[in-house]
């Protein structure tokens, strides 16, 4: 038996193939798929409300994290008022630079969370604290039954 005979054999015969399959593809009628008009719709308000409280979440997480920033910067900045005029005489002004600091970051302090104290004592050498106390509302509390959280920073310098 010869070889090459056979293989061009083959050849021709899976080439005839190929042009009938293409004459038969040509022919055949096109299968078009049914439309689904509302799926996609539907599917995004599935996860609209997901995709809101991860979004939200986010927005949340990051405020949080600004308002415990400015909160130790208004204690520290109370602190380090406090050491250049020490208490007790200057309680007023040491609360008054700690608001100012966290003002100047858009965030809101009443007065009264703001405390001024000399742990061992006001004489020089000794520390001057400055606690900071913050409610923070979550925006997603709305959600969630409106929880508050609840922070406090201190920050101690010492007194010349």
């Amino acid at each position: 038996i010869d070889c090459q005979l056979m293989q061009k054999a083959v050849i021709t015969e899976c080439s005839k193939l190929r042009m009938k399959s293409r004459k038969m593809g040509s022919k055949s009628k096109k299968i078009s798929r049914p439309t689904v008009s509302g799926q996609g719709l539907v599917e995004f308000a599935l996860i609209l409300p997901v995709l809101m409280l991860i979004v939200f979440g986010v927005l949340d997480l990051g405020r949080l994290f600004h308002a415990a920033i400015t909160v130790a910067n208004s204690a520290r900045e109370g602190a380090r008022y406090g050491t250049l005029n020490p208490p007790p005489d200057n309680n007023p002004s040491i609360i008054a630079a700690a608001l100012a600091e966290a003002e100047n970051s858009g965030i809101n302090i009443p007065p009264g969370n703001i405390s001024v104290s000399c742990p061992l004592g006001c004489d020089s050498g000794l520390p001057v604290r400055v606690t900071v106390e913050y409610d923070f509302q979550l925006i997603i509390g709305i959600v969630f039954g409106n929880p508050i959280i609840h922070f406090a920073r201190y920050a101690e310098m010492m007194q010349p």
